[in-house]
């Protein structure tokens, strides 16, 4: 192995070791023979590159198993096309009075059992597991949203003014109070109700991860409850699309990486299949021979951003995440040399560190041509409870080059 490729896997070793995501894996790595230290950093930098190619497993079955049970609702798709169309303007859409400032949107589809035939229907339970959400992450709104479709064989409530009435499933007590109109046309539509208050009054931690909540429905001042099938809250034999969810807003107390949302699809689903993992572990081997080939020569070209297309389908994660499927990410890319171009708004150290470099470069390594200007994008996924998540990822694309 030459100098030029034991001091470029060293680099990326030692970058690599820098994000907290990486250490614990080192740390609780068993310990193995002394080598030499650029072999040590070249193991490990395949190591980590193996780990980004193999997890989650992308196997064809496994994919088309995935995709026929989680089902993206229309509004968290429509969440993710507002938003990253905002983003593509320069705007971020946690700012946005719809998002409640949050950077994570989930929503969590209806478990509850179908209701009985017979007997009016008086209420109704909805079942949402919401085990998946992060105790790192602060709670800052939810909503149930509730698809309401008249029954066409039976007649429906006189038109006016009703009240809907959100409980807990466990004290009966009362979360939420919001009118509903009737008209006097009765069509298919959606009901928003808040639900902030099912999290006020309890933490669904201390229920296994569970949150049930009550539906029932009274007219205008009366404590009468209606039959929930006459308005069009029947779900019996409705189609997945049309069940109810909770969606629930949040904002995360530190930067977010992919890495953890990979971790955690790993664990829920398991390793790839041995043969997979095999034809993995040559096409990385075969990735990584030529990634050392290409950049064995020095840049010669100044620093600047440069293109770099990312395809989730090629790196083997379609299969958890539903849009986008490819982005432009852009690199930074060429030297750093004396003098600095203002552009690069180098840092004094980059300029003494330069300088420096440009007397005596056997002394002083030269500066680094790095992103000084990152922007978020929207990323809607399936996650480890295959709940469809929309969440504003940051730091995925390169605005700026600079030397530091």
């Amino acid at each position: 192995m030459d100098s030029v490729r034991a001091a470029a896997l060293c680099a990326l070793f030692f970058f690599l070791w820098s994000l907290p995501c990486c250490q614990p894996a080192a740390i609780l790595s068993s310990p193995a023979p002394r080598r030499s230290r650029a072999s040590r950093s070249a193991q490990d930098a395949h190591r980590t590159a193996k780990t980004f190619k193999e997890t989650p497993a992308s196997s064809a079955a496994l994919r088309a198993e995935l995709k026929s049970v989680v089902e993206p609702h229309d509004y968290m798709l429509s969440i993710y096309r507002t938003y990253s169309a905002a983003e593509k303007l320069g705007l971020n859409a946690s700012f946005f009075p719809s998002s409640k400032s949050a950077n994570t949107i989930t929503s969590f589809v209806d478990r509850g059992r179908d209701d009985l035939v017979l007997s009016p229907l008086r209420r109704q339970k909805y079942l949402f597991d919401v085990s998946t959400l992060s105790s790192k992450e602060d709670l800052l709104g939810a909503e149930l949203r509730l698809f309401r479709q008249p029954p066409a064989d039976s007649a429906p409530p006189a038109p006016g003014l009703y009240t809907l009435h959100l409980s807990s499933c466990d004290s009966a007590s009362p979360l939420h109070s919001s009118p509903l109109h009737l008209p006097a046309s009765p069509k298919a539509s959606w009901e928003v109700v808040d639900a902030w208050g099912a999290f006020k009054s309890g933490s669904p931690a201390s229920h296994g991860g569970q949150l049930c909540v009550d539906l029932s429905v009274t007219p205008g001042q009366s404590d009468a409850e209606l039959d929930l099938r006459q308005l069009g809250f029947g779900r019996r034999a409705r189609p997945r699309r049309h069940r109810a969810i909770l969606v629930v807003y949040t904002r995360s107390r530190k930067r977010e990486s992919l890495f953890n949302e990979l971790r955690e699809k790993t664990k829920a689903r398991g390793d790839p299949p041995p043969a997979l993992k095999a034809k993995r572990r040559r096409r990385t081997a075969l990735a990584s021979s030529r990634h050392g080939k290409r950049h064995g020569k020095k840049a010669k070209s100044r620093c600047s951003k440069k293109a770099l297309h990312v395809n989730f389908k090629e790196l083997g994660w379609d299969d958890w995440i539903i849009a986008p499927l490819d982005y432009e990410a852009y690199h930074c890319e060429g030297v750093c040399d004396f003098p600095l171009r203002s552009h690069l708004e180098p840092t004094n150290h980059a300029i003494i560190q330069t300088l420096m470099n440009s007397m005596d470069p056997g002394s002083t390594p030269p500066s680094c041509c790095v992103p000084t200007k990152l922007s978020p994008i929207s990323i809607l996924y399936i996650d480890s409870g295959n709940n469809v998540v929309y969440k504003q990822y940051e730091d995925m694309v390169v605005e700026q080059c600079g030397c530091r």
